[in-house]
């Protein structure tokens, strides 16, 4: 039964993925004290949404869907886009929580050549660690709690019809691996399939990729809720490990590997536990 629950995959995704997640509020809980006790300096980091960014984010994201459904010449271009700019600025984040800016940019411009030279699974996942924890820490620390529940349930109904009914979230992944730009964690069967080159990667029996949404969503939450305490992040972020757990149990009792929306149950969990962290702090 306990070979059934394929123990050993389930430990490496609750490895990336909990480590995400306290990377994401260890630096989120720096940029608050900098800015509780230097009230007047300016963060190398904003963290403000203006309607100008959600605008301009709105776009992009439309064109890359189109980009996706199209299957144009251009599509392998724009993942691979995409894929450094998150990157990038992601990583950026996470290096000038401790650096200077000139340093944070050479650290991050040094990570993007490993990459490019080496392509180890490893060292994907590491990069898009601190590029999800980047980015869900900035968007977590512009928004309230409750934007934040709201955008996990809306975005769970998405993740369903996506996955299940339009199936461009298939088509859109599966234009990742093509690619090589594959924004998620890439989390091998085997450990020795972390030293694998990104080219060998086929999600099935040897692969399973996790989503960059299905983890840095949760995250956002946990960040805003970092706002009201740290106890009420760590309340959420136990819970969206929960989740994580009913994810995998859902993938592996599959008769058939197929790909499932893996946000809802995550976010259902993360969101009972802000609930609950509210409840009792």
């Amino acid at each position: 039964m306990i070979s059934n629950l394929k123990i050993q995959l389930w430990l490496k995704e609750l490895a990336l993925f909990g480590a995400t997640q306290l990377l994401g509020i260890i630096v989120a809980q720096r940029y608050l004290f900098e800015l509780a006790n230097s009230p007047l300096s300016t963060p190398a980091v904003s963290f403000r949404l203006t309607p100008l960014d959600i605008i301009v984010s709105a776009l992009l994201l439309g064109f890359f869907i189109w980009a996706v459904i199209k299957r144009t010449r251009m599509t392998q271009i724009v993942f691979k886009l995409f894929f450094f700019i998150v990157i990038i600025g992601g990583t950026q984040v996470i290096f000038s929580a401790f650096f200077s800016p000139i340093l944070s940019l050479i650290l991050t411009i040094l990570l993007v050549v490993l990459m490019i030279v080496v392509r180890s699974v490893m060292l994907q996942n590491v990069a898009v660690m601190l590029a999800i924890a980047g980015i869900g820490l900035v968007i977590g620390l512009s928004i309230t709690p409750l934007v934040a529940v709201w955008a996990l349930l809306i975005l769970s109904f998405y993740d369903i019809f996506a996955v299940y009914v339009s199936k461009h979230m298939v088509k859109m992944a599966e234009g990742m691996v093509a690619s090589r730009a594959i924004f998620g964690f890439i989390i091998p069967m085997e450990f020795s399939g972390f030293r694998e080159k990104i080219e060998r990667v086929k999600p099935g029996d040897h692969f399973m990729i996790l989503g960059s949404g299905d983890i840095v969503l949760p995250l956002v939450l946990s960040i805003a809720a970092l706002k009201i305490s740290l106890a009420h992040a760590l309340v959420v972020t136990l819970f969206s490990l929960g989740g994580l757990f009913v994810t995998h149990l859902l993938f592996v009792t599959q008769k058939q590997r197929r790909p499932m929306a893996a946000l809802p149950p995550i976010a259902m969990m993360s969101i009972v536990g802000y609930l609950v962290s509210v409840a009792i702090f």
